[in-house]
């Protein structure tokens, strides 16, 4: 009886053993238990197989010599930008993208945008979350490495005012009306502008009303960007952009405690490339009601332009970059911040020269002058002298 019961104990421990090993042997090591559910090592870009989140970036850097009515305070460099990029395919048709901006040697942070796109069709996409507002096309290609000249476009800082991120939803799409053309389109409801654009400036500037981030609509009324460009073939493109939602509050508890006031925003952007000149411009116009108490102190419309003409030359001279390539540039910049004064206004003239030894990696050297008018119409004049040099990785 006893030699039965040790039999049957030896049997069950043999068979307790050769089951765990068993299940040792056929257990995948990619689904083990994480250590915290939820945790630090349980995410989805870790224990998905063949993750495909790529991760990239720009970086430049500007040395600077400016002087005005005579007066310098000699050269300055400056870590201008140091951005990070992340781009993730969730599955077909699903991407997650963004963008951290980090200026001035990181004094300062942003979430330059930060989606999630839904393509539904070539022609239909989703997107949400903290979008690139398409109001004119130097908002929505402003990387330095793709610029030729160090500094953007006057109307596309002072008057748009770019970078401008907003938080929102909307669509996109493509369109293809011929073999060679193509018409794309972005339309949003976003949280727009706030009423900083008066409140907290010394006159009307748009980039003081750009709505925080991490805030939620000031008025509860969305407002809409969008912009239709038009290609008839590659190399070309002309497009229109606007921008109009109420900036101020008007509503508190469902009571109205001021007039609603709007603030609309068109531009109108082209460019074409004959392969030996390209030829870029962007011109925006600002239309703004004012609280009667401003009027006559603060603009209700404001407007600006550029004209760009970019020649390249010397390609390939350098041996051990067989596609380097020099780009010659003459840009005109002008943006009036009143228009029913003769004053108060600004114009540049640049001029550069550049060399790229890869295309995502640029040296420019640029020469600007200024002509700045004040309100009683005063002029005052600077020159400057800028070294930059930028590049993806």
């Amino acid at each position: 009886m006893k030699k039965t019961t040790v039999v049957v104990r030896l049997f069950f421990v043999v068979t307790l053993i050769v089951c765990a090993f068993v299940q040792l042997l056929a257990q995948d090591t990619t689904a083990a238990r994480p250590f915290v559910a939820g945790g630090i090592y349980d995410k989805p870009f870790i224990t998905r197989l063949g993750s495909k989140t790529t991760i990239g970036g720009y970086m430049d850097v500007l040395g600077s010599f400016h002087r005005e009515d005579g007066i310098n305070e000699g050269w300055s460099f400056e870590a201008r930008r140091f951005n990070l990029f992340t781009y993730s395919v969730i599955t077909d048709g699903i991407v997650v993208a963004s963008e951290i901006e980090m200026e001035h040697g990181g004094e300062e942070f942003k979430l330059e945008y930060a989606l999630l796109d839904v393509t539904f069709h070539e022609a239909l996409n989703l997107r949400g979350g903290i979008i690139l507002s398409p109001l004119g096309k130097t908002n929505l290609v402003h990387d330095s490495p793709k610029h030729e000249l160090a500094e953007r476009p006057l109307v596309a800082t002072e008057i748009i005012p770019s970078t401008l991120s907003e938080a929102g939803i909307g669509f996109f799409g493509s369109l293809y009306p011929t073999t060679l053309s193509r018409l794309t389109y972005e339309l949003y409801a976003v949280n727009g502008f706030t009423q900083d654009i008066v409140e907290n400036a010394e006159r009307t500037n748009i980039a003081m009303g750009k709505g925080k981030l991490f805030e939620e609509d000031n008025n509860g009324e969305p407002a809409l960007v969008g912009r239709v460009a038009y290609s008839p073939t590659y190399g070309t493109d002309i497009g229109v952009s606007f921008h109009h939602g109420a900036y101020n509050v008007f509503l508190s508890e469902g009571l109205e405690i001021d007039d609603r006031r709007a603030l609309s925003i068109v531009a109108v952007d082209a460019e074409h490339n004959e392969g030996w000149i390209h030829v870029q411009a962007e011109a925006a116009l600002v239309a703004l009601d004012i609280p009667p108490s401003l009027v006559g102190l603060f603009a209700d419309r404001q407007s600006g332009y550029f004209v760009q003409v970019n020649v390249p030359f010397g390609e390939g001279l350098f041996p051990l970059w067989q596609r380097s390539k020099f780009t010659a540039s003459v840009r005109y910049d002008a943006v009036d911040f009143d228009s029913d004064f003769v004053g108060d206004d600004h114009s540049r003239i640049t001029v550069g020269i550049n060399f790229r030894p890869v295309s995502d990696t640029v040296l420019k050297l640029n020469y600007e002058q200024n002509w700045m008018y004040d309100r009683e119409n005063n002029l005052a004049r600077s020159v400057g002298i800028i070294v930059a040099l930028a590049s993806y990785f």
